[in-house]
């Protein structure tokens, strides 16, 4: 009988609980997942919940001790890594004796959901964000002379806090095969953008403005390994060489675009409620997208994103990949200091679109013309006419429609002082006044003189 037949059998005969060094332990009695090297449950232990992992044994008897003994060694190495920050939190590693076969399990931080499941709706911010995490790990694990080797997103797991770790960690040389994890964040960030790794298409037509990142899929998943990145450090070089800006260009970049389009108003305020000016200034935001990159933001009351903007039908504007306003009017700020400019967007209640004979305010659009459902652009395949079509190779352009009145406040991210995450409370003070009142220039001046008191200056990233 081989472990993972004994091992059901036993937790079955046993009423899913079992006895561990920390505690009488009651499991779940379907699994949160399987993998490749075992098998994961919720448990309860101690009035707390946790993740168990047992690892089941494939092979011949002969080799489950030196197996064993491999597991108790990436144990204590991951244990005494000098930072834990992206490793998943490990208790205690423990074995289950069942008729005389040792079954190890590891106890385990409960974390809320897999990558897989966290990739419900596409993000920009996301995507970078992923970006980071995958790169700073793979390069603290390789400075420790660790390889992890199998990298993929049911092997990065979201906290409660919606920040990313590592799991199924592997003790390997850091030789050669430190390119399996190199190979492993182009198939990672490809996922994320495509939901599947035999996708080659860029990662722009996902995220228009992140055309950078590209060349960064395109050489991890090279096949020439003179084109391939050979470690972090060399990814990361790349990126600060194509993206480097000096903020001073950046905050010049950001005034121009303003005081060209109201050059009779600027500086200081500027209200607009025309809409061929509105798209105007938006347009030429979209033609410098690649030059502010990932350095212009906007907020809501309730997140940041990149603004990276696309002018639709109908008098809509995307701000994002898929975010879709229909902009009222605009209030811009302009002075000698052009740390304190910025945009603020008044924003309509709008309708939804009809997908399939269905009011909907999130849908997609695939070869630009084909409506879709946003679950099956999620899912990576559509129903036409009965026909199921593969999303895989063709481009797919998301839109979310944002469908209550609003404002969002656009400027240069980390220049102006209330893009700063300590300073963004104050800017979400401002938007709770903004609701119950008509934005006029006081409202703005008192922000504006607020937004004084704090510091925000040029400097180089």
């Amino acid at each position: 009988m081989d472990d993972k037949q004994l091992f059901f059998e036993f937790l079955e005969l046993e009423k899913y609980r079992i006895s561990l060094s920390l505690g009488e332990c009651l499991l779940d009695s379907r699994p949160l997942g399987r993998g490749e090297t075992g098998i994961v449950f919720k448990a309860r232990m101690n009035g707390k919940d946790v993740a168990l992992k047992f690892f089941l044994f494939r092979g011949d008897d002969s080799g489950k001790e030196m197996w064993l003994n491999k597991l108790k060694a990436r144990y204590l190495t991951i244990s005494l890594l000098e930072t834990r920050d992206n490793i998943v939190q490990y208790a205690d590693f423990d074995i289950v004796t069942i008729q005389g076969e040792e079954i190890p399990v590891l106890v385990m931080k409960l974390y809320k959901c897999s990558l897989e499941e966290y990739r419900n709706i596409l993000s920009m911010d996301t995507f970078l964000k992923l970006f980071r995490f995958l790169t700073n790990t793979v390069h603290f694990l390789h400075s420790m002379g660790i390889c992890h080797g199998a990298i993929r997103p049911r092997n990065i797991l979201v906290d409660d806090h919606n920040e990313f770790v590592l799991t199924d960690v592997s003790i390997i040389e850091n030789s050669d095969s430190g390119y399996s994890d190199i190979t492993a964040i182009g198939e990672v960030l490809q996922w994320y953008a495509f939901g599947n790794t035999s996708n080659d298409v860029a990662i722009s037509k996902v995220f228009p403005s992140l055309k950078l990142y590209d060349q960064i899929v395109e050489r991890c998943l090279a096949q020439d390994n003179s084109q391939r990145f050979r470690s972090v450090d060399e990814i990361l070089s790349f990126v600060e060489i194509q993206k480097e800006r000096d903020p001073n260009e950046l905050l010049k970049e950001f005034s121009l675009i303003c005081r060209k389009n109201f050059p009779k108003e600027l500086p200081e305020f500027v209200h607009c409620s025309d809409q061929a000016k509105i798209a105007k200034l938006f347009s030429e935001f979209v033609s410098r997208k690649d030059f502010f990159g990932s350095n212009l933001i906007y907020f809501t009351d309730v997140e940041r994103n990149i603004f990276s903007p696309q002018i639709c039908k109908n008098g809509y504007i995307k701000f994002d990949n898929s975010a879709q306003y229909k902009v009222l009017d605009i209030w811009i700020h302009s002075d000698s200091d052009m740390r304190n400019d910025y945009i603020l967007v008044h924003h309509s209640n709008t309708l939804p679109e009809k997908v399939n004979g269905k009011d909907v305010y999130r849908w997609a659009v695939y070869e630009d013309r084909t409506q879709i459902t946003w679950e099956e652009a999620m899912n990576g395949f559509a129903e036409n006419d009965g026909d199921i079509v593969a999303l895989d190779r063709t481009k797919v352009e998301f839109f979310n429609r944002i469908p209550r009145e609003g404002y969002t406040f656009i400027a240069l991210n980390h220049l102006h002082s209330l893009t700063s995450p300590a300073n963004t409370g104050t800017l979400r003070d401002y938007f709770f006044r903004f609701s119950f009142s008509y934005v006029n220039r006081y409202i703005l001046e008192d922000m504006n003189n607020l937004t004084k008191q704090h510091i925000a200056a040029p400097r180089r990233k």
